[in-house]
């Protein structure tokens, strides 16, 4: 029976001033020409993040067909929008929107005996569960089915938190939620009696109902008073109204701890060019870790549900972009259907040990590293002796010519990366710094940045068929900043981007053009983001992120623009690090490493995948101690990290392997 509490626990707040913001990643169509009918409509419904094939599976129906026809057939979608069949041979019934749930690689499911990766779906024409392998052959066409029920059209989930004995949780659309374990026996853990879509586990982190089962109501109708309720059932079969979104709840997700990517789907009934998959990217949830969130079929809305340490919220966030011709229910048009996250854990590297930068430059700053257009590996500083600025580059060297020379300091070839350093050489104009430098790469030029004893920010560059950095001379920064700290300098979507600490501590940005031609003058970001130290500025996934440490949490905080222009919140980088010094990162092989000087003086870096998901902040391998903040750069699918040595002032230099 329904829950007897008609008032949801959770207080409703205003819509969010940061609603999600979707790119389409890909539109499905052709699928069923030849089987249907030209044009015929291709709908996706279900979807699930297969993490050892790095692929979204996903069920994708005719319309025009048969309610008993085996016609819904599964496809592998990329993170880049490929696609291509799954499973070949196997299919779905009509009848039933195809719900997937995929077996994780650890935790209770794998535990209870699942076996990780394996897919199971809502095959129909009833409750029919078939189980498929990774590889997507059919193990069982049927697994266990429950007779009558209308479809598992509720979804499928499994216990990722144990307190149902890591077991699947089915949910039949007129209200029965089973529990079943790997070997097909199923125990009915509640008959709610009613339209049942969306399942989900809430984790740990969600208060007092951390680790029941979520259920969302969709409705018979549009008059069914039920529809929109979310409900929570614990071990024991108790049910509490979480929450009430009003109207037809469609599919329930938990943002993940670590952050991953938001996939959507969107079907439509009346054209082709709808039917699609919605990409939400992974910075928009790193201040909304361990929230629910809760589509509206009929409405093209979403919300989240949260708690937040006292009570539970929930709140509208956004609907998707583009047409939209649903009604309700009965004139039915484009809807959502399911979504997913997709979580993939970053890859960690191996390092090499520390070495020495061969030369006799010794520094108090932060180095500045950078990769040139050659793939050469670009070092400036400043001089602890005269305080004036020198460059040195790690050249890549042609097998011919690094045969000959042997891995030993004099020939200044660095046996790890098989480079030769070119020697470290003074700037011809004898400016002189107080302050570590800045480097980056733009459209063939390498840019230097350095800030003098008044503040002034100053720019010069050289390209890379051109002999020494000096043929350029320094000039201004327009604008006019005065800052009392170094900047920090990346290339994003074709401009140059410089940012730095204004006299009011808030993080400001200045863009040159693709073409070098002018620069935009500086400006505030939105927010109220304050530092001391120079803020970081890398791209990632498209996006602008802007990383800097906490006044006085010394927390390490994120900011991101879209793609489209749209600043995100202020959120802390997943891990809770801390440090004292300026940030660096960098971008390599799809991932973004993130290095800082920790309060305990050791060098840690935090990784995030493809898909947005941080590691946490590990220490480096013989992480050494240093003073400053650390310079990194990419080349070759190598992240190349330099740090200061306290007692020697030599600058150290290591490599991922």
């Amino acid at each position: 029976m329904p829950p007897s509490n008609d008032q949801p626990l959770a207080v409703t707040l205003p819509p969010s001033e940061y609603p999600y913001q979707f790119t389409e990643l890909v539109a499905f169509r052709g699928d069923f020409d030849e089987a249907v009918r030209p044009g015929e409509v291709v709908n996706p419904k279900g979807i699930a993040y297969h993490r050892g094939l790095d692929r979204l599976i996903v069920s994708l129906s005719p319309f025009n067909t048969e309610l008993e026809s085996r016609s819904q057939i599964l496809n592998a979608v990329g993170r880049d929008g490929s696609r291509e069949r799954f499973a070949t041979g196997y299919g779905m019934y009509r009848r039933v929107e195809s719900k997937i749930a995929i077996v994780p690689d650890d935790g209770p499911p794998v535990a209870a005996g699942f076996i990780p990766g394996e897919l199971y779906l809502g095959r129909g024409p009833q409750t029919e569960i078939s189980r498929l392998s990774a590889s997507g052959s059919v193990i069982s066409d049927i697994w266990v089915e429950f007779g009558m029920g209308g479809g598992l059209w509720g979804g499928l989930s499994f216990d990722t938190e144990g307190d149902f004995g890591g077991r699947l949780v089915a949910m039949e659309a007129n209200g029965k939620v089973y529990l079943v374990d790997a070997a097909g026996d199923s125990t009915m853990l509640a008959d709610l009696q009613m339209r049942l879509e969306g399942v989900a586990i809430a984790p740990v982190t969600f208060g007092p109902l951390a680790r029941q089962i979520i259920i969302g109501v969709e409705g018979y109708s549009d008059e069914d008073p039920h529809g929109g309720k979310i409900i929570a059932i614990d071990k024991n079969g108790q049910q509490t109204l979480l929450a009430n979104i009003g109207y037809a709840a469609e599919d329930l997700r938990f943002i993940p701890p670590r952050g991953g990517t938001f996939y959507q789907t969107q079907l439509a009934f009346d054209r082709e060019r709808e039917n699609r998959i919605f990409c939400a990217p992974a910075s928009q949830f790193l201040n909304r870790l361990g929230r629910m969130t809760v589509v509206n079929e009929m409405t093209g809305e979403l919300w989240e549900v949260a708690w937040d340490g006292t009570r539970f919220t929930q709140q509208p966030v956004g609907r998707v972009p583009g047409r939209w011709s649903t009604a309700g229910f009965y004139v039915q048009g484009t809807e959502l259907e399911s979504g997913c996250f997709a979580v993939k854990p970053p890859r960690i590297p191996k390092w090499s040990d520390w070495r020495p930068v061969p030369g006799s430059f010794r520094t108090e700053r932060s180095p500045a590293a950078a990769t040139d257009a050659l793939g050469d590996v670009v070092v400036f500083g400043n001089n602890v002796s005269d305080q004036e600025i020198y460059i040195n580059s790690m050249d890549k060297v042609d097998e011919p010519n690094l045969s000959a020379l042997s891995a030993d300091p004099d020939t200044n070839r660095d046996p790890d990366t098989d480079r030769q350093w070119s020697g470290w050489r003074p700037d011809p104009q004898r400016i002189e710094t107080p302050h570590a430098l800045s480097c980056a790469l733009h459209n063939t030029r390498m840019y230097a940045f350095a800030v003098d004893d008044q503040g002034k920010i100053l720019h010069k560059y050289y390209r890379y068929d051109e002999t020494e950095l000096s043929i350029q001379t320094w000039e201004d920064v327009p604008g006019g900043l005065l800052t009392s700290t170094s900047v920090a300098s990346a290339t994003v979507n074709g401009r140059l981007v410089l940012s730095a600490v204004g006299a009011d501590q808030q993080v400001y940005l200045n863009e040159m053009a693709p073409g070098g031609r002018y620069w935009s003058g500086w400006f505030n970001i939105p927010g109220d983001g304050h530092t001391d130290v120079t803020p970081a500025v890398v791209s990632f996934q498209d996006e602008l992120y802007i990383f800097i440490k906490g006044l006085t949490s010394k927390r390490i905080l994120v900011k991101t623009r879209t793609v489209d222009g749209f600043w995100l919140p202020w959120a802390e980088v997943p891990g809770d690090g801390r440090t004292d010094a300026a940030i660096t990162a960098v971008t390599s092989d799809g991932q973004i490493y993130l290095l800082v000087k920790g309060t305990d003086m050791m060098p840690y870096v935090n990784i995030a995948s493809e898909t947005g998901t941080w590691s946490g902040w590990m220490a480096l391998p013989n992480p050494g101690v240093t003073d400053a903040g650390l310079a990194a750069t990419a080349s070759e699918n190598k992240v190349f990290v330099f740090a200061k040595g306290i007692e020697d002032k030599q600058l150290y230099v290591r490599t991922t392997i």
